[in-house]
């Protein structure tokens, strides 16, 4: 289990070193990594790195530099974002980073399966959208239609920033009649949602939501 302040999340990367362990304690302390794997935890969209399971590149080689953030933070740090990259050979690689990797050097993977435990960090792209709606304003009626399509779970676990949200573009938004109608029909989904009996011990936080913190004096 890691823990990480949320401001740091977005400049932060898991590495995991890989060296020879020995019979003696002294010789493992001196001993060089071989080989090193990485993930960075926020995606290039802002959102976070999915739960589930990430097939790290083992970068390998005795070179001192793969231990410099530096030197290998610019490479695919999976298999998936690799092929993506179509850097299929040792030359194409070398041109990513400064640590000099090769085709042989890149064919072994280590595999992770990471859970993340926030309810300020979302892994959806749509529900990033509408929660940072007031940075990407002509998004908003998008953002709101696939707000819908979004998986109950993670809707849940941002229930007030979500409910803020839709009372903020309600509030600010109110010359232009067309959020009012996605507003309310995504407040109509979110309440449905916490209907289900999947979701039902969430009414305790929509109700404090409702007597505590809503002030939304224009949409009330």
């Amino acid at each position: 289990q890691v823990a990480i302040a949320i401001e740091e999340v977005s400049r932060c990367h898991l590495r995991f070193t890989f060296r020879h362990r020995s019979s003696q304690e002294s010789r493992d302390r001196s001993e060089r990594a071989f080989g090193v794997g990485f993930v960075k935890l926020m995606n290039a969209d802002g959102t976070t790195l999915q739960d589930g399971k990430h097939n790290l590149i083992v970068y390998k080689g005795d070179n001192k530099k793969m231990e410099d953030a530096k030197s290998y933070l610019t490479l695919p740090c999976t298999k998936t974002e690799m092929e993506e990259k179509e850097a299929p050979s040792g030359k194409n690689l070398h041109a990513l980073g400064s640590f000099t990797p090769t085709k042989d050097s890149t064919k072994d993977s280590f595999q992770i399966a990471t859970v993340i435990c926030s309810t300020k960090l979302t892994q959806n792209v749509d529900l990033l959208g509408l929660l940072n709606w007031r940075s990407n304003s002509h998004n908003i009626a998008h953002n709101l239609r696939k707000l819908m399509e979004v998986e109950g779970g993670e809707i849940v676990k941002f229930l007030p920033d979500t409910l803020d949200a839709l009372f903020n573009i309600m509030m600010e938004m109110s010359e232009n009649e067309t959020y009012d109608f996605l507003v309310f029909d995504a407040l109509v989904f979110i309440i449905s949602l916490i209907g289900d009996i999947k979701f039902q011990h969430f009414n305790a936080v929509l109700e404090t939501y409702i007597y505590k913190h809503f002030s939304a004096t224009l949409a009330y």
